[in-house]
């Protein structure tokens, strides 16, 4: 019988280095033969609901604070919501399925915005529209990329990188930061790399090693 696959999910905020350790860790794959597929969430130019999230951070819709989060949050779950048949059959060939990005940067980003209070049971119906009402397959392992927001930020201008608007909100972008730690701490399936050592950033290939120690106990276990 073929060994079901594993949906890993990479998380954190905008230059966090998601993009370089997802390629990293396709390279990876590539050499070792493990068979692997792999989504960028949203889809902006591949997905109907994609393009429209897309329309919505990009502020085409007007500001995103004044578009109420739940409302906000319902692009980026169809969007994913169309890829729920292909994720489901991935694993089942065996695949690793890697997501850059699911169901906690709608939680962390949209929630954001609210007040403390509210976080929290917002944060509960993200997942329960995304995991239970969609039915969306639920990540094996989460490897949250941890960038302090100044440093991540510094690495957005230096690479000359088009801010969203929530790029744009320092505040918003804390208080992302804040809710990425709180899953953290809240999901036993989330791993915490820490990308930093003191205010200097790792090298990519260090950070490579960490995400490889972690990922190769997840494929077999």
């Amino acid at each position: 019988m073929m060994q079901k696959g594993k949906l890993i999910v990479l998380e954190g905020t905008d230059g966090s280095g998601k993009r370089t350790q997802l390629d990293l860790l396709t390279a990876y794959f590539q050499k070792k033969n493990i068979p692997y597929k792999t989504l960028d969430f949203p889809r902006y130019t591949d997905s109907f609901f994609g393009a429209l999230a897309g329309d919505m951070l990009h502020g085409r819709l007007g500001p995103v604070e004044r578009i109420p989060a739940k409302l906000a949050a319902l692009p980026y779950a169809c969007d994913r919501w169309q890829t729920k048949d292909d994720i489901s059959t991935w694993l089942d060939e065996g695949n690793i399925v890697i997501g850059n990005r699911y169901t906690a940067s709608s939680a962390v980003y949209q929630a954001a915005k609210l007040s403390a209070p509210e976080q929290p049971a917002f944060i509960n119906w993200i997942y329960k529209l995304e995991q239970e009402v969609i039915g969306l397959p639920k990540e094996d392992i989460v490897l949250y990329f941890y960038v302090p927001v100044a440093v991540a930020q510094s690495l957005v201008e230096k690479r000359g990188l088009v801010k969203d608007q929530y790029e744009q909100n320092q505040t918003m972008l804390k208080t992302v930061e804040t809710l990425y730690g709180d899953l953290a701490k809240r999901f036993s399936h989330w791993q915490t790399i820490d990308c930093v050592k003191g205010d200097v950033l790792l090298s990519r290939q260090e950070i490579h090693e960490k995400v490889l120690s972690i990922i190769n106990q997840t494929i077999k276990g």
